[in-house]
């Protein structure tokens, strides 16, 4: 959004009250009056908006942002709203339903809907507060489309900055359009699912911790390491006193490993354990009884499929984009001139 808007906002929420549409409260007088004023605020700010210059990005339309506010259970109002803004949030959200015509400029309709999608490039702030701002919208829109009515009887549509915006704008949204039908509409939850699953293997294969233990002889003599460490023994001092491995005077220190680098009974007991926990009962292996701590553990799996999916999103959209523009470049005729050279 451009600081162009900064100023408008401000009007906007100041206009806050109910409006003259059929079906909802009447707005007192002042209120009236009020609103009556954002016109001349609106047309200066949206005149004093650079719009029209050449390279310029446009407002897309395509990419929407959803309208925060609408189909869920509205906050309740504070103190100084009034039961009039609450009685006008109900009415919205009733009429939505049905897109009714909420004004005529020129014969032109403007509808429910558009003042809806008019307030999706605002702040997601303003945006929850829609009935706060309706009015001063549906204003707006009344504004923008005496401007348009206006400029095109100036002849502006054939304007050469105008077609340029234009073309460029077009261009844009067919360009996202293809986008989203090649590459998004062919993404499947079952396709993210099998691909979070093979991460989460491949993860699983590359985990590693950083475990301490106490090689013993007997079973009995690992428990009686156990219960030092209940008692609040230090583990590296026990491992350099009772340990019968060659990590003795490393305090019993294996440093990182995965799990395939131990044999499976002294894997499975040190990847069950959390970093800073020890095994509560001695663990069997070919060489003896063993009492493991886990200092560190690292290389897995950072959330849930449903928090992982908007990135396994993102990346099977960029690997069928690739896709996508590798077969198009194949299929095109693509010449180069001099001072320019293929993208290696």
């Amino acid at each position: 959004m451009g600081p162009v808007w900064g100023p408008l906002l401000g009007s906007l929420v100041s206009l806050g009250g109910p409006c003259m549409i059929d079906g909802l409260e009447s707005a007192p007088e002042d209120e009236v009056m009020r609103t009556t004023l954002a016109g001349p605020v609106i047309l200066a700010m949206l005149l004093a908006a650079p719009l029209l210059a050449h390279g310029q990005d446009v407002t897309d339309p395509v990419t929407i942002l959803p309208l925060p506010g609408f189909g869920d259970e509205p906050e309740p109002p504070s103190p100084d709203e009034g039961s009039g803004t609450v009685r006008l949030g109900s009415a919205l959200k009733g009429i939505g339903k049905d897109n009714p015509v909420l004004a005529r400029v020129n014969g032109s309709e403007i509808r429910w809907a558009d003042v809806v999608a008019s307030a999706r490039d605002l702040p997601p702030d303003y945006r929850g507060q829609i009935e706060l701002i309706f009015p001063a919208l549906v204003e707006r829109l009344i504004d923008l489309r005496l401007i348009i009515s206006a400029g095109r009887e100036e002849g502006l549509a054939e304007d050469e900055k105008v077609r340029r915006a234009v073309d460029a704008f077009e261009n844009r949204v067919i360009s996202e359009a293809f986008i989203r039908r090649e590459v998004a509409g062919q993404i499947t939850n079952a396709m993210l699912r099998e691909r979070y699953d093979a991460r989460l293997k491949r993860q699983q294969v590359e985990a590693e911790v950083r475990a301490r233990h106490i090689l013993l002889e007997r079973e009995e003599d690992a428990w009686a390491v156990i219960a030092k460490l209940e008692a609040g023994a230090d583990f590296p001092s026990l491992a350099r006193k009772h340990s019968a491995g060659p990590t003795a005077e490393q305090g019993g220190d294996l440093d990182y490993f995965r799990r395939g680098d131990m044999v499976a009974e002294f894997a499975d007991a040190a990847f069950a354990l959390q970093a800073g926990e020890y095994s509560r009962e001695p663990v069997k292996t070919q060489f003896g009884w063993h009492v493991i701590k886990v200092e560190d553990r690292r290389g897995e799996v950072a959330g849930s499929f449903f928090r992982m999916r908007p990135e396994l999103r993102k990346e099977v959209s960029r690997e069928l984009l690739n896709k996508l523009l590798r077969k198009l470049r194949a299929q095109a005729k693509i010449e180069l001139y001099p001072g320019s050279s293929p993208v290696q």
